[in-house]
């Protein structure tokens, strides 16, 4: 049914869902708001037929749907809550936020998926679909759609790269002398102890010991660190007169890194500061803040620490992960085996010769191609050819 105003601008539909009236939408155009009544007397006789579930809403948007989402998830405590809420904002949302969650098909995950696969990296590629995936979960068990269209989606292939890191103490030194103070701080801190942003951003005074040197790392943005594992670290000669310089300066402040007013900083403003950063010190501006910590493990071992100190400093969960990334860099990890593979490379010049022929294609000898005058192997065999 249409309800129209008196001056013919407004055009009200109206339709029947389980014997009661219910309203589906005011337009602008009688055209419209024909073709909305014909869309949801569609609706409801697929939802008749069994071909939609009884809640479907081709009104309700993704955006919609995933606020609902991270509400449950966030009321529930889930350690996920934060993780996808910046998959969403960065990867999702941007391109698929007003479409309709009815009407997204496994071929628009594919496009969407290659879409923003121009712009990131594989292994976040495919956590952002983990993530919209779990989302449109949540859709089919409140009734909203029937099926999920990331079933079926392939994720993307992922390479093994070797990962980034500052090479010399003189790159660090080029980087931290055009850093504005509180990111300098930052970046040295990162370095010299190898946390991971979200632990450096929440980290509190409480939580640092300048008298006994440790700190301990506890706090994320999710309450707890990544696997709830708190560690306690030494704080190292290199970071020990900025911290000190810091306290002193720290004016009742909580967090050891604050930002504006005192709160958390925003981690994409942390790291483009880093890029701008890396830019005016002539670096690689592919370096990402994560690097930082790379680059702490790698002076690490490079300087002949042990390699299972370092993994309770990473809070890494077992020692192999730690020997995976960083122990080829060990002075001796390959020392024991220089001679494993022992052979003798000659050095004389070697004899090659050309088979002669007569006329009757009979072997009648050979001569000489190459003496003391030295070529390449391939010079002469296309001398022979």
């Amino acid at each position: 049914m249409i309800k129209t105003s008196k001056n013919g601008e407004r055009h009200e539909v109206y339709g029947r869902r389980n014997g009661k009236k219910v309203y589906v939408g005011t337009f602008d155009s009688q055209r419209e708001a024909l073709a909305a009544e014909r869309r949801f007397i569609v609706t409801q006789e697929q939802i008749a037929a069994g071909e939609l579930p009884p809640e479907v809403d081709l009104r309700r948007t993704l955006k919609q749907a995933t606020d609902e989402w991270l509400a449950s998830l966030k009321a529930s405590k889930s350690r996920s809550h934060g993780a996808y809420g910046e998959f969403l904002r960065y990867q999702i949302l941007p391109q698929l936020a007003d479409a309709a969650i009815a009407k997204i098909t496994k071929a628009r995950i594919m496009g969407w998926r290659d879409e923003i696969a121009v712009d990131y990296a594989p292994t976040t590629v495919n956590s952002a679909m983990m993530c919209l995936s779990s989302a449109f979960s949540y859709c089919v068990d409140r009734g909203w759609i029937a099926t999920n269209p990331c079933r079926g989606v392939s994720r993307l292939e992922v390479h093994e790269r070797s990962y980034n890191w500052l090479k010399t103490r003189g790159e660090l030194e080029r980087l931290l002398g055009v850093c504005a103070d509180d990111l300098r701080d930052m970046v040295a801190f990162a370095v010299g102890t190898g946390v991971r942003i979200d632990e450096q951003l929440h980290l509190q005074w409480v939580d640092i010991d300048l008298e006994r040197r440790l700190i301990t790392v506890q706090r994320g943005e999710q309450g707890t660190v990544k696997g709830g594992r708190l560690r306690h670290l030494p704080i190292l000669d290199a970071v020990l007169p900025m911290l000190k310089a810091r306290a002193l300066q720290r004016g009742g402040a909580e967090l050891v890194f604050g930002g504006k007013r005192g709160k958390v900083r925003d981690k994409p403003a942390v790291r483009r500061a880093l890029r701008a950063a890396l830019a005016r010190a002539g670096l690689d501006t592919k370096l990402r803040w994560h690097d930082l910590r790379h680059t702490c493990a790698s002076w690490w071992v490079l300087a002949g620490g042990d390699i299972f100190r370092l993994a309770k400093l990473l809070g890494h969960s077992s020692v192999t992960i730690t020997e995976q990334w960083y122990a080829h860099l060990a002075p001796e990890a390959w020392q024991q085996d220089y001679a494993r593979l022992a052979f003798r490379v000659p050095t004389e010049t070697a004899q090659i010769y050309e088979v002669v022929r007569d006329e009757n294609g009979k072997l009648a000898g050979r001569r000489v191609l190459r003496g003391d005058k030295r070529e390449t192997d391939f010079q002469a065999a296309n001398s022979a050819v």
